[in-house]
């Protein structure tokens, strides 16, 4: 596939993107006679139709995401059985491992912290299903399903359903949000919400107040789903806000109800990370403490919090643009190396679309025209603006740039719909390298064995199997030890 998709994909998607958006290439290619034909052959689909490949994509999605689900990726991320462990300790005793009352920041694993939304999601299931591999990831699987209908209904309010199709075309078989969604990692939740919210955010504009107060409460909470929301979400907010408030869609009250509604829920972490930047003494509302932790590494990881903050700022910015517009490389369970995180011949496409929708944008304002692409596309490339300066902060690691990627996926969408627009025939070759790609996906996620072997060496996998088959034994010391070849790890307890 790598060379199939080096060497042949990206290439084509080239010529196509030249092809339907420069005119006289279009022109020129519509006067062949077998493609005149063709495009006289393809039609988008209507009706009956429309609903069947809708019910077929869904299915698709939804069958990728669960089967061997449990399974696989082999193994348990630490951060996903951490998460679970202060489920299960908050959930017995209304204390994290540590003995703090609900914190909104977990201690976790002392030298550095973890989020707590996860967890919190967590303590229902681990209460019904136990505290098992299955348990720890369902709600990761529940949040990443709920999101092709959302993703859908987005794209339709803004451009109608055929441009809803597409998108869910696209987020369905998307690389990232597949893999994304079989492990348990608190920071992949902050994607889903941030998407949540932006859908409640457009339908607020729309004098669905409820929503629009909705989605304040919904992006509060992505300060608990992930820390650097902390940076994203206001610069989303505040260009929403201008937007919002120049376009005359929400008022001064309502402005001043939303800023109260994010303040109140997102307030309490905001106080965490002062009183951590200040070395405040812990505070406590009511059972909810705010910590203050005497080390924390995370803090060299953040652009903001070096020496020279505007250097790191510039330093992260190609490598957050190597997670979806190149290949910066990362880690063998956020990504497929040959498909990376939206398959190698997207990129192309991304650029395309950002100057398409910019343009289109406007075109739209500048004559005065009111339809839902107007709002839309601009919340989309606000999205984008604030996924990119979370980039600039954390840098290039794909997890920590999930913010980013259903912007690209409804971008990715919108130019494919413009493709089809110009040109049936080149939107119906896109769709084949996509549906050829994705095969490759799940070809080599489900029966390669040796990627499968590769993410379960980072994941720890036997260790679980270890602990469960000893854990009988009568012994005041047990000794875990590593063996087995390079490719496989085999985790041995004995006393």
């Amino acid at each position: 596939m790598e060379f199939l998709t080096n060497w042949v994909f990206i290439p084509l998607m080239v010529v196509l993107l030249a092809v339907s958006f420069y005119e006289p290439l279009r022109s020129r290619a519509l006067s062949w006679r077998h493609v005149a034909a063709l495009e006289r052959r393809l039609h988008a689909p209507q009706g009956k139709v429309y609903w069947g490949v809708f019910a077929l994509v869904m299915l698709t999605g939804v069958f990728v995401r669960c089967y061997r689900f449990a399974e696989l990726p082999l193994g348990l991320n630490q951060d996903g059985t951490m998460a679970g462990v202060e489920a299960y300790c908050l959930l017995n005793d209304g204390v994290d491992q540590y003995g703090i009352s609900w914190p909104t920041y977990f201690t976790a694993w002392g030298f550095s912290q973890m989020s707590t939304l996860y967890s919190y999601l967590l303590i229902p299931f681990i209460r019904v299903l136990g505290l098992t591999r299955f348990a720890l990831r369902l709600p990761m699987l529940l949040m990443s399903l709920a999101m092709l209908p959302l993703v859908w209904d987005f794209a339709r309010r803004v451009a109608g359903r055929g441009y809803a199709l597409l998108a869910l075309v696209v987020v369905a078989i998307n690389p990232w949000q597949i893999l994304q969604s079989r492990w348990a990692l608190e920071a992949n939740l902050m994607p889903h919400l941030l998407m949540i919210a932006m859908y409640l955010l457009l339908l607020g504009g729309r004098g669905k107040r409820w929503c629009l107060y909705l989605s304040m409460v919904c992006f509060g909470l992505t300060t608990y789903a992930y820390g650097v929301a902390c940076f994203s979400v206001p610069l989303i907010l505040l260009l929403s806000a201008v937007f919002y408030v120049a376009r005359k869609k929400v008022g001064v009250v309502d402005l001043l109800v939303c800023i109260v509604l994010f303040a109140a829920v997102a307030g309490p972490y905001i106080y965490t990370m002062l009183i951590n930047a200040f070395g405040w003494e812990t505070a406590k509302l009511g059972p909810i403490t705010m910590p203050y932790f005497e080390e924390s590494l995370r803090t060299n990881d953040i652009a903001l919090m070096r020496e020279n903050p505007y250097k790191g700022l510039l330093a992260f910015l190609p490598a957050h643009f190597g997670t979806y517009l190149y290949y910066g490389g990362d880690l063998d369970y956020n990504v497929i190396s040959w498909a990376h995180t939206l398959y190698r011949f997207m990129p192309p496409v991304l650029i395309v679309g950002t100057y398409r929708i910019w343009r289109e944008r406007r075109a739209l304002a500048m004559q005065g025209v009111e339809d839902g692409r107007r709002d839309g596309l601009m919340l989309i490339l606000i999205w984008l603006g604030g996924a990119v300066l979370n980039g600039m902060v954390i840098g290039g690691v794909v997890n920590r740039n999930n913010v980013v990627f259903y912007p690209l996926i409804l971008i990715a969408a919108y130019t494919l719909f413009l493709m089809g627009k110009k040109m049936r025939s080149a939107l119906a070759i896109a769709l084949v390298m996509l549906t050829v790609s994705f095969a490759g996906l799940c070809v080599t996620y489900f029966t390669d064995e040796r990627y499968q072997n590769d993410v379960g060496i980072v994941f720890h996998d036997g260790l679980q199997q270890a602990l469960t088959d000893t854990w009988g034994w009568d012994y005041d010391h047990y000794y875990l030890t590593i063996t087995g070849a390079s490719d496989r790890l085999t985790f041995m307890r004995s006393q």
